[in-house]
């Protein structure tokens, strides 16, 4: 949970995209305080400097540090954001799915079963005299339960007004626009609750519309389908998947596919730098700065 007077985000339960988000986001705003910090400086000695030059002179050393400077820092921040950017959108095999509904002002949780079954509840905010609430305008009577240790995907999407499905403690904001379907992963390392809310204005009660979703153990949230009368083929196969069965798969799999998207990225930094490189010396010697 955020708590007063934090100047970061919320502990992450989604594994390496949310420390990798709060690292990024850390580093992002370190290097704003230096830049504007060095701005306000220069700023500074200037204004108060006696000496004022009414001609400049040519300086190709100045020409090439506030060239190169800006272009290394923004290649600094362009190769995190672009990898985490890939891993928030990325959708790959998953353990299971469902659908969140956003309406005014509550959420519709639906999923299925291998017999065409549909199973759906309403999820509203609890008041505060109902018994065995726990926090203010944020629990629900009816949480949704995933397991954890399983990549779910989750189905937003909206009957009436903009909606935005927002769990911090997940790393996950997804809009909810009617008519439209919108997916994302949602992924836990440990069991626990967490608590969102919507974070798009959709009319005079959106404060009062959290999510709380719940996430337990593998082996309870099959005998939760059990007694949500869910289809015993089904819990079998579910069972029998490789994401109940190996604890490391989803580890794995995100290993390989950040050395890929390191890969990537390197070759396509590479290219920058040879199609600059010619541009700069090509042509007999022409360049940037004639």
């Amino acid at each position: 949970m955020a708590m007063f007077g934090s100047v970061k985000f919320q502990d992450s339960v989604s594994g390496d995209l949310g420390n990798n988000l709060a690292e990024f986001y850390h580093d992002m705003m370190l290097l704003s305080v230096f830049i504007m910090s060095l701005v306000l400086y220069v700023m500074f000695r200037i204004i108060s400097s006696k000496h004022k030059n009414r001609f400049f002179k040519d300086c190709q050393t100045m020409e090439w540090i506030w060239t190169v400077f800006p272009i290394v820092i923004l290649m600094g921040l362009w190769v995190p954001s672009v990898s985490n950017l890939y891993y928030m959108n990325h959708m790959g095999s998953v353990g299971w799915s469902f659908k969140a509904i956003g309406h005014q002002w509550y959420w519709t949780y639906e999923f299925s079963d291998s017999c065409n079954r549909d199973f759906s509840f309403d999820s509203y905010m609890l008041n505060s005299n109902d018994r065995g609430y726990n926090y203010r305008l944020l629990d629900v009577d009816h949480r949704m339960v995933l397991p954890c240790g399983v990549p779910v995907r989750c189905l937003v999407s909206s009957v009436d007004v903009l909606h935005s499905f927002a769990l911090p403690s997940v790393s996950v904001k997804v809009d909810a626009i009617p008519g439209r379907m919108t997916q994302t992963c949602l992924y836990s390392v440990s069991s626990g609750v967490v608590y969102g809310q919507c974070s798009e204005l959709c009319g005079v009660n959106h404060s009062f519309m959290p999510i709380a979703i719940e996430f337990i153990p593998k082996e309870k949230f099959l005998h939760w389908l059990h007694t949500m009368k869910y289809d015993k083929t089904t819990i079998l196969w579910l069972k029998n998947n490789v994401w109940f069965k190996d604890e490391d798969k989803y580890v794995v799999d995100q290993a390989k596919e950040e050395s890929n998207m390191k890969c990537t990225i390197l070759l396509f930094f590479i290219i920058g730098v040879t199609v600059t490189f010619i541009m700069t010396y090509g042509k007999g010697g022409g360049g940037f700065f004639g």
